[in-house]
């Protein structure tokens, strides 16, 4: 009887596993379970919330695993909140599903799959539906499952918020930010204002309605003396404020520099950060395409800092694995009394600084010396006493579209910032639902042939040690 008994065990925990499924997430920052900014506003709901999955039972097989995890995600909303209701409909089969997704809007995606020798056309439906006191937000496709828990969080801020964040971008000449302002426009309501926005006989703020401000340096605007004394009002009666601006302008075809003449430190250095009229290098840096329409060449651009140092106590990291600077200036450090100052980004301990003879060229750069080579500060947040909070990037394309590489997470990082800022903190910190890929830091080429040969030669030296040892002692018995 005793040797079933094992047996008996390792059934009963398996039916309890199926009826109660246990999930344990162990992957890093626990990227697949709902973030405490998730929890906090699936908390605060007063009223109840339907979540409407449309999915077709003949979707391509390469989306299976992904309505899987779709579903799953789901079903932890469920589990947070009384108050959330999940539906999931097929409206290949259920006439009624279909015509529900034809009025919300949820369009019918067309793939094609090879059967029997030839291609075939099918048609099937991959949409979300959030409903609440009356009003709905749609997901018409769901493409990006990473980024899905930001998306129907956001969306039930928006559906539990009567008045919508807004947020204003000064100096986005040509629509350099569009991925940005794409992105802000799903959840707040993003206006443009132009640099010079005041005269001197206005009254009236006219950031006043605003929540939060993006300023781009343009490369030849000075902000007007009644703008920074607007926006320094702005700031002290507890708004927040972006700042991107370098202390460099660069002409990128000629590839030549000049200090900039912009007045951007009026508004940052009164608070404690002096961006400095330098540009920085850095060994640990992009590749950049200096080719032509013929014949390409590329190579590692040390104007062009990639960084993943960041400050771990900050919570405008998360989903952001590393940021590139294209061309940037350093930012030195000084501790107002009216504010706290905070380092955010740096660079690696392997970087330098050009100041005044600026040489751009790749194939001309003059190569630093030992003792230049240290950390430069490229990002800080200065908070106010009376609670305003500034974060400064000494880069005045850290954002814009084209500079942007597939792979960077300048665009969550800013994202990060303007939800925690203009959210007041309701949705920063929500974590991707994908594994994250951490690279190495960067290191001296000595300590990469310590790394590199360890790994190599490491293995085969301890079984050789193992194999003498085992040889000495059957030579003593």
């Amino acid at each position: 009887m005793k040797k079933y008994i094992g047996f008996f065990i390792v059934g009963v925990l398996f039916t309890l596993l199926t009826i109660f499924p246990l999930r344990i997430d162990l992957s890093k920052g626990r990227a697949y379970t709902l973030s405490p900014a998730t929890k906090k506003i699936v908390s605060k709901l007063s009223k109840d919330v339907r979540i409407t999955f449309f999915v077709s039972s003949d979707i391509p097989t390469r989306l299976i695993p992904l309505r899987n995890e779709i579903t799953q995600l789901f079903q932890e909303y469920r589990q947070s909140s009384n108050r959330i209701g999940i539906e999931i409909k097929d409206p290949k089969n259920d006439t009624e599903s279909t015509k529900k997704a034809e009025e919300f809007g949820i369009p019918k995606l067309q793939y094609s799959q090879l059967e029997q020798n030839k291609y075939q056309t099918s048609s099937f439906y991959f949409g979300v539906v959030i409903e609440h006191d009356g009003k709905t937000e749609i997901i018409p496709q769901v493409s990006d499952y990473a980024n899905l828990e930001y998306n129907v969080t956001s969306a039930l801020y928006r559906l539990t918020n009567k008045e919508i964040p807004k947020v204003g971008i000064m100096g986005d000449v040509g629509n350099q930010l569009s991925a940005l302002r794409q992105t802000l426009s799903q959840q707040y309501s993003v206006s443009d204002i132009p640099f010079d926005t005041t005269s001197p006989e206005s009254e009236v703020n006219p950031f006043d309605e605003l929540s939060a401000v993006i300023i781009v340096d343009d490369g030849y605007t000075q902000l007007s003396k009644n703008t920074v004394s607007y926006l320094k009002e702005f700031y002290e009666s507890g708004k927040h404020i972006v700042v991107f601006a370098g202390g460099v302008w660069i002409n990128e075809q000629t590839l030549q520099a000049q200090a900039a003449e912009n007045n951007f430190n009026e508004l940052v250095a009164s608070y404690g950060a002096q961006i400095n009229s330098d540009l920085v290098l850095s060994t640990s840096a992009e590749y950049v395409n200096f080719g032509n329409a013929t014949m390409q060449f590329l190579t590692p651009y040390p104007f062009w800092i990639r960084t993943n140092i960041f400050n771990k106590e900050s919570p405008l990291f998360v989903n952001t694995q590393y940021v590139t600077y294209p061309w940037t200036s350093s930012i030195s450090l000084k501790n107002p009394s009216s504010a706290k100052i905070t380092s955010l980004i740096s660079s690696s301990d392997r970087s330098w600084a050009q100041v005044k003879d600026f040489v751009l060229d790749p194939n001309t750069l003059p190569q630093p010396l030992a003792n230049d080579l240290k950390q430069r500060v490229l990002g800080v947040e200065i908070q106010h006493v009376k609670g305003g909070t500034m974060i400064v990037i000494p880069s005045s394309r850290f954002a814009m579209d084209r500079y942007i590489s597939q792979g960077s997470g300048n665009l969550d990082f800013v994202l990060n910032t303007i939800d925690l800022l203009g959210s007041n903190g309701a949705l920063g910190g929500i974590r991707s639902r994908s594994a994250s890929f951490y690279p190495l830091p960067d290191m001296a080429d000595s300590m990469k042939n310590v790394y590199k040969y360890t790994a190599l030669l490491g293995g085969p030296l301890l079984w050789l040690f193992y194999g003498v040892v085992r040889t000495v002692k059957r030579q003593k018995k």
